[in-house]
């Protein structure tokens, strides 16, 4: 029993993981209430899930908000700012996938892979501020050139991050039997399997980034 139930047995762990990603849910979204801090609050829910992944000491709620004040400038301007031209690309697509033009499709297509570029341009810069990298201007060009290079895994990334957003298709009454499930799990479990994908090839790229560093920072 002691080793089922131990600090260091496999139900132990999955079930600390199963908090930390609820903290870590409820956390995002009581710092996204204001709607132009979502891209801090994603940055910071991703410096929690990469800490995690790497097993780089113990979440707390502290190291969240912590993180948050930290990026919380130029994650939040570039969260508004990439909200502002996905929605932008997105309307677009379908404005001309229910067109009755003959090249809709061409046009819906066209504007869906920009969006996709788009969108993995912009979790390159979230990414790289939750790992603690100060955002320069070459960043952009950076990150859109990874977008290009993984676009594939970034469609991956993109449904998995966008998959949330399936709530607003839900009835009422399913909505409400599934609360709980919304408030703590709805957002961190897609973050932190797309995270996983992220850090997979960020890591092959930025070896120094994510190596595992012990609980005073510095590296192992």
């Amino acid at each position: 029993m002691k080793k089922i139930f131990g600090p260091d047995s496999g139900l132990f762990r999955f079930l600390q993981m199963l908090m930390n990603l609820a903290v870590m849910n409820v956390l995002f979204l009581l710092t996204s209430i204001p709607i132009m801090t979502t891209g801090a609050a994603y940055t910071a829910l991703l410096s929690c899930v990469f800490d995690l992944l790497l097993e780089e000491g113990e979440f707390s709620a502290r190291f969240f908000l912590k993180k948050f004040r930290e990026v919380w400038k130029p994650a939040s301007l570039i969260g508004t700012v990439s909200l502002t031209v996905l929605a932008v690309l997105g309307h677009h697509a379908a404005l001309f996938f229910l067109s009755d033009s003959p090249l809709r499709l061409v046009g819906a297509g066209l504007y869906i892979a920009l969006f996709i570029w788009g969108f993995g341009a912009v979790m390159y810069q979230f990414a790289m501020l939750a790992r603690g990298v100060v955002w320069k201007k070459e960043m952009l060009k950076d990150g859109a050139l990874l977008a290009l290079a993984k676009f594939p895994v970034y469609i991956a990334v993109l449904l998995l991050t966008a998959s949330p957003l399936s709530i607003v298709m839900m009835p009422a009454s399913t909505l409400i039997s599934m609360l709980p499930i919304v408030l703590l799990f709805w957002i961190s479990c897609p973050a932190m399997a797309g995270g996983w994908m992220m850090r997979r090839f960020l890591e092959k790229i930025y070896p120094e980034l994510f190596r595992k560093k012990d609980s005073e920072g510095s590296d192992l």
